[in-house]
């Protein structure tokens, strides 16, 4: 089950959590790629998946745990998902926690919301793992206020020094997938549609030239659709009614419609749902 939950993770992060491009990080620096892990542990297909591969893991690894938690935001939905999960899936149900980045300046002036107590074995979770700072701040919270931290689990290892920190901390941690596992199914997409990936990623993007026939083949409703989208968005551009900003964003949604296409667990009721949120978004 292990395995087949990480697939479908792997796909589902792919499809709306991976993005390739220039981005300004939270830490200053630039990445020629994005990962929006939040995009699968807020939307209900990831966030339940999530869960069930945690639930999961913890059973076959065995690590001593009674909560879950981590730092907010990123941490949130994924420690209340596995705590309510577990009420029904385990004969071990887990409380869950909430780290605040700053103690609260009133009430009891608490760092660390839920039902916690020193004593408590825990988890730490997250989205995505850079640095390995968010995580290693929850864990020392845990830690002063008595707790204990058996292992991490996060959605992504971007693969940038985060596991060896926490290594170094003495941190065990569990990663669904990692960077290069994205990259490759990148490369695999890339190949697949090569004129479709390369139109769709540059800037601007030049509606009227995108190669929308390579789909044609494989997906030929997804092939008119998408056609349909590009010729009103070709009409947008040329009146000048759509900023850089909004055609970027068009090409981010054709690029998941296609990426989900292929890749999708939920296969062609999710395919529908993406188009139709999309139509809605640009008004089609």
């Amino acid at each position: 089950m292990l395995e087949k939950l990480k697939k479908e993770l792997l796909h589902l992060t792919y499809i709306h959590g991976y993005q390739r491009g220039s981005f300004l990080l939270s830490s200053g620096r630039r990445s020629n790629y994005y990962i929006n892990g939040k995009m699968v542990t807020m939307s209900r297909e990831g966030i339940y998946r999530t869960a069930r591969y945690i639930l999961a893991s913890l059973t076959q690894k065995r690590y001593p745990v009674e909560a879950v938690g981590g730092l907010t935001l990123g941490a949130d939905p994924i420690a209340a998902a596995v705590a309510a999960l577990s009420q029904v899936e385990t004969e071990n149900p887990l409380s869950c926690f909430i780290v605040r980045k700053e103690a609260k300046a009133h009430g009891t002036r608490s760092r660390i919301e839920g039902p916690f107590a020193p004593g408590l074995k825990t988890i730490i979770v997250d989205d995505v793992l850079t640095s390995g700072a968010s995580v290693l701040a929850a864990a020392q919270a845990v830690e002063a206020a008595g707790g204990t931290v058996s292992a991490v689990y996060v959605l992504v290892d971007r693969m940038e020094g985060g596991r060896e920190e926490l290594e170094r901390h003495g941190y065990p941690l569990e990663a669904v997938m990692n960077r290069r596992e994205l990259e490759a199914l990148q490369e695999e997409m890339q190949q697949r549609y090569p004129g479709l990936f390369a139109s769709l990623q540059k800037s601007p993007v030049g509606w009227k030239e995108v190669p929308w026939s390579e789909i044609a083949p494989s997906h030929p409703g997804l092939f008119r659709r998408l056609e349909q989208l590009s010729q009103a968005l070709a009409a947008r551009e040329e009146s000048r009614e759509m900023e850089e900003a909004a055609s970027q964003e068009a090409a981010r949604s054709a690029l998941e419609l296609v990426k989900a296409a292929e890749l999708h667990p939920d296969g062609e009721e999710a395919l529908e749902s993406l188009w139709q949120r999309t139509r809605a978004r640009f008004g089609l």
